[in-house]
């Protein structure tokens, strides 16, 4: 028998190590981030806005990015040899969307300021209005 099948290697590893981190820190965020919009929602007349860029919550968001970008690029160089291309390939996915979702929060949580929980409820937006008014009507008699 040979012991060498059952050695953990390093990088599988980081990979766990890192995917529980991220996901520590993607639950911390969120309970930041619904603590910060019952506060606001508590008080809504001395409030105008969410307060979601506090230290506290921007320290959880970043601790979910290097996770996440580390896991990515621990995953990636499971495949690839040469670690800064998965690394370097990892940053370029992870980066990325991780702005554009930091941006979108906030377009989001100024949307539910402005609009109520209605205006962020996609189930709810246009319910019963046929959405293209131009488009011919069908007919279901038949």
């Amino acid at each position: 028998m040979n012991p060498e099948h059952y050695v953990n290697p390093p990088v599988y590893t980081l990979i766990m190590v890192t995917n529980f981190f991220a996901i520590a820190f993607g639950f911390i965020f969120k309970d930041m981030l619904e603590y910060q919009v019952s506060q606001w929602n508590t008080m809504r007349q001395s409030q105008s806005q969410i307060n979601y860029k506090t230290p506290n919550l921007i320290v959880a968001y970043l601790g979910l990015c290097i996770s996440l970008l580390v896991f990515v690029g621990a995953s990636l160089s499971v495949f690839c040899s040469i670690y800064w291309i998965a690394y370097g390939l990892s940053a370029i996915v992870v980066l990325p969307t991780a702005l554009l979702i930091w941006v979108q929060l906030g377009s989001m949580l100024i949307l539910l300021v402005r609009g109520g929980s209605e205006a962020v409820d996609i189930d709810s937006y246009g319910a019963g209005q046929v959405l293209d008014v131009q488009a011919p009507k069908a007919n279901l008699s038949k």
